[in-house]
């Protein structure tokens, strides 16, 4: 009994050779979960870059084919331009069509707007005019826009060889909030009309509203309305 009692009572120990084999497996199961955490980051990150690349802003080459106006409602009655008369023609030349409703315009340059209702009270301010187009849709328009505009509007994409009309009557009428907004020298409770000055230079941008990038940048001078004198 003496000698069982020893037997079961005897401190257990691994050989030195049981921990020399032992140690190249668990040096290897160390490997492999790091092998693993590696391949789930990798996958990680390349989702994340399809699912960006996913959402990459369309490529479109836009043109400003003409610019005609003049600021409203100055000078000889004969020789005044009217807020229909200012307008400027785009063209889409090539890349991507365009979701009409996700596509915003800027445009800048000297002009003048109203304050008040025309023809209905209120007066003209003229200066630094900042004319925004929330988007191309025929929401928050006013009719006129969707006559110029109808065939880009049928299927709510602006295609290859379609031109794109805006006019300084664009904005909504009645009580209806409009996608025009107009702002002259920093002042942004106009009637949301505008005139650009004749002769003066106007820069236009083409915006991607869900990405933000600019598709396309313009320059060009306001020309004479034609048929004025």
């Amino acid at each position: 009994m003496r000698i069982l009692g020893k037997i079961l009572y005897k401190p257990f120990f691994l050989p030195h050779s049981g921990l020399e084999a032992l140690t190249p497996v668990l040096g290897s199961l160390l490997l492999l979960l790091i092998t693993v955490a590696l391949m789930g980051a990798v996958v990680v990150s390349f989702n994340s870059v399809s699912g960006e690349e996913n959402f990459q802003s369309p490529v479109a080459k836009i043109t400003l084919e003409s610019c005609r106006g003049g600021l409203y409602g100055v000078g000889p009655t004969a020789e005044r331009v009217r807020l229909e008369e200012n307008r400027i023609v785009l063209i889409h030349e090539g890349g991507s069509s365009l979701p009409i409703d996700a596509v915003s315009i800027r445009i800048y340059g000297y002009g003048n707007s109203y304050q008040g209702i025309p023809g209905y009270g209120g007066n003209s301010i003229k200066g630094d005019l900042s004319v925004s187009y929330l988007d191309m849709s025929s929401q928050g328009k006013n009719p006129k826009y969707m006559a110029l505009n109808g065939a880009v509007l049928e299927n709510g994409f602006w295609d290859v060889g379609e031109k794109l009309i805006l006019c300084g009557q664009d904005s909504s009428v009645n009580a209806i909030d409009s996608s025009v907004k107009v702002s002259v020298n920093g002042v942004g409770n106009t009637s949301d009309n505008y005139g650009f000055k004749e002769g003066s230079e106007i820069t236009l941008k083409v915006i991607d509203t869900k990405s933000r990038i600019v598709l396309a940048e313009q320059r060009a001078v306001v020309k004479h309305v034609e048929g004025k004198n």
